[in-house]
């Protein structure tokens, strides 16, 4: 096995001791959030409601199904129903999210294991080459530069782990504009057009899938706060995306006239503006981090090419 080949090896295996606390963490998370799910399916089974119905239905659907069933008479008990939907969603989402990240976890632990047991046979064999050619006082010297190396690599593994989680969050935010987009222009034909239901569900179900990208985000935003957290890094991100409320959902479908499709047209603008000010605030955030790494990579480098001189010159 070549140099190169080693070096590579043993910076990816540094990650490995730092998976298995994430993954340690994140089952707890996990245990949490899914606790978080079950108040929220008691709260609706309290209400009497259709609880197999509400986990597979969409927001605007179960508000569409309310208002036909109360003939655009909701209660405040329906407004509160509705607005522990939306939590449920939210809820639901987190846990997706905390899922995925855990299967990838999982693999990533599995890869670097088999790496492990074929670093640790070729370490063996070359200790034994090592400790009949070095001195003492290299010895020493070259130990010291390892463990300067062992604890940069770490730093660059934190960094590596916070713009793998802001990227996350961008490519989230990405498909979010996407939907606000096309959402903003079923809104303007609302607007114009009097489209009527079609246009409205047309509308809403880009909205609610927007609105389930914001639940996302919310998880990876929060993930990501961590990360910068464990690098010193100041820099914390709120998503302060809303969505469109239950109450404002319920005015445009009971009433549908031009007021109620200006205010809905308006709010989806503005979360477009502040998903574009969250974009800025990522990409300057990613820039930091792979500004950091480039400098601590550069430290690494000089200590492996001294560790490099030392070798050669050992006789």
């Amino acid at each position: 096995m070549d140099k190169k080949t080693l070096i590579e090896m043993k910076k990816d295996l540094a990650m490995l001791p730092v998976l298995m606390d994430r993954l340690d963490k994140l089952q707890k998370d996990i245990a949490n959030e899914e606790e978080n799910v079950r108040v929220l399916l008691n709260k609706y089974q309290a209400e009497s409601l259709d609880v197999e119905q509400l986990k597979k239905e969409s927001l605007s659907a179960t508000i569409l199904k309310l208002i036909r069933k109360y003939d655009g008479k909701l209660t405040k008990e329906t407004q509160e129903m509705l607005a522990a939907k939306m939590e449920y969603d939210k809820a639901l989402s987190r846990v997706k999210e905390l899922y995925a990240e855990r299967d990838d976890i999982n693999k990533r632990i599995t890869v670097l294991r088999k790496t492990k047991r074929t670093y640790e046979a070729e370490i063996r064999r070359r200790e034994e080459i090592i400790k009949s050619k070095i001195n003492d006082e290299t010895s020493i010297k070259y130990n010291k530069l390892v463990s300067e190396q062992y604890l940069l690599s770490k730093q660059i593994i934190e960094i590596d782990e916070a713009i793998r989680a802001a990227n996350k969050v961008i490519k989230t935010a990405g498909i979010a504009a996407k939907h606000l987009k096309s959402a903003e222009e079923w809104a303007t034909f609302d607007i114009w057009a009097r489209g009527g239901i079609i246009s409205h569900m047309a509308k809403y179900d880009h909205l609610d899938s927007a609105q389930a990208d914001f639940n996302r985000m919310n998880s990876q935003i929060k993930n990501l706060n961590k990360e910068l957290h464990d690098i010193n890094l100041p820099d914390k991100l709120d998503l302060n995306i809303k969505g469109i409320d239950a109450n404002t959902r319920t005015m445009d479908f009971l009433f549908d006239n031009i007021f109620t499709d200006l205010n809905v047209h308006d709010r989806i603008r503005e979360d477009s503006e502040r998903l574009k000010k969250l974009f800025s605030e990522l990409n300057e955030i990613v820039n930091k981090l792979k500004e950091s790494k480039s400098a601590i990579q550069k430290m690494i480098d000089d200590i492996e090419e001294q560790k490099s001189e030392l070798l050669i010159s050992e006789e």
